[in-house]
């Protein structure tokens, strides 16, 4: 059975030229199409930007056309004999000075036009730079801020006198090599956000600044015993130095730490409630997080319980068995359930260590009294 190229390759030579243009239209055999015999064709493979090497000189002024169209060989084509090519030459705002004063009316139509255009632009554009210069002098801060959003002016801008404007400023990237040793800390944490002079703000007396530099994963061997707890929790967010921030004396830090998954067999039993919620959010030790005695921590176990009974009954329902297997495990109490199936720890989570036939056989087995002869609840 020939494949979807080779019909294709088979296309390029058939005699119906409106089919060879839709393989044009298509991007498809440019190589053979460029020397199409009708003039149509090539016109297309003209506008696919291909071959305008060669059909520069093509001798169809439409093709030609389509070459100027596409910025290709100005320089030849404003001197084309078909008014028409001269006028696409002209709309690329190619050769006016000679163009408008062309033989042909239109051809001179359009390059008034486009000069016009032109000169409107550079008239709004002029209008425009006196507007932004005037406004880089306005006493309002907030209005030399918005010049500044627009990259205008920042040569002058990045020594406002108000630190707004220099901060807008340092967003834009420029300046950083002064604004490094701004006076105003909020703009140096914009030039760490920039990546700038961390080897210098490292070492800033505003534990703000080295927190951004910390954001950036610079340093972190260091900032990781830095005195402000700020600084340690932005350096916990990086996922560095997780085995000595486990043990850090404050909460903010220690939740962080369980937020990235680490340390939850330490963390569950942690004297602030907010580390223990966040190891109940990572789905550890819900058994034990659910009869916490903080009544967020148990919300959160309960919901990461309720989610994991959803992807349960997921898994389930593409399983050509019976639901009612997956509702009495579901059903039951935790207890139960960890007396089926202890190596789990969460069996909210049993069909991802087993598969539902080992699973079903698992409860069965119970059910039946073959595990130490539990009995069943209900």
């Amino acid at each position: 059975m020939e494949n979807y190229k080779e019909i294709l390759d088979k296309l390029i030579d058939n005699e119906d030229w409106e089919v060879r243009l839709a393989l044009a239209k298509q991007g498809y055999g440019l190589e053979k199409l460029v020397n199409d015999k009708y003039w149509h064709v090539r016109e297309v493979v003209a506008e696919q930007g291909y071959g305008l090497d060669k059909l520069v000189d093509d001798e169809n002024w439409d093709v030609r056309k389509a070459v100027a169209r596409q910025g290709y060989g100005l320089e030849k084509l404003v001197n084309d004999e078909d008014p028409d090519v001269r006028i696409a030459v002209a709309e690329q705002g190619y050769g006016l000075e000679k163009l408008i004063n062309d033989k042909n009316e239109w051809v001179r139509k359009t390059a008034e036009r486009v000069i016009e255009s032109k000169r409107k632009t550079m008239e709004n554009y002029k209008e425009i730079k006196e507007i932004l210069d005037n406004l880089l002098n306005n006493e309002d801060c907030l209005v030399r801020a918005e010049v500044a959003k627009q990259g205008y002016g920042l040569d002058k801008l990045v020594n406002d006198k108000s630190r707004s404007v220099r901060i807008i400023v340092a967003r834009q990237g420029y300046g950083l090599d002064k604004l490094v040793d701004d006076k105003y800390y909020a703009v140096r944490v914009i030039v760490a956000e920039q990546g700038y002079g961390l080897d210098k703000l490292i070492n800033d007396e505003e534990w703000c600044v080295r927190a951004a530099v910390a954001k950036q994963g610079y340093g972190l061997e260091k900032l990781v015993n830095d005195e402000r707890w700020q600084v340690r929790l932005a350096v916990a967010e990086q996922g560095y130095g997780l085995e000595k921030l486990i043990n850090d004396e404050d909460w903010d830090v220690r939740t962080e730490v369980a937020k990235q998954g680490y340390g939850l067999d330490k963390l569950i039993n942690d004297e602030y409630w907010c580390v223990r919620k966040a190891v109940a959010e990572q789905g550890y030790g819900l058994e034990k997080l659910i009869n916490d005695e903080n009544i967020n921590v148990r919300k959160a176990a309960e919901r990461v319980i309720e989610n994991q009974k959803g992807e349960t009954m997921e898994i389930i329902k593409n399983k050509p068995e019976p639901f009612e297997f997956a509702a009495k495990i579901l059903d039951m109490s935790l207890e139960t359930q960890m007396e089926i199936y202890p190596e789990v720890g969460s069996t909210e989570n049993i069909f991802k260590y087993f598969t539902f036939e080992e699973a079903l056989e698992r409860y069965n087995n119970w059910y039946n009294g073959s595990i130490e002869g539990k009995e069943v609840d209900g």
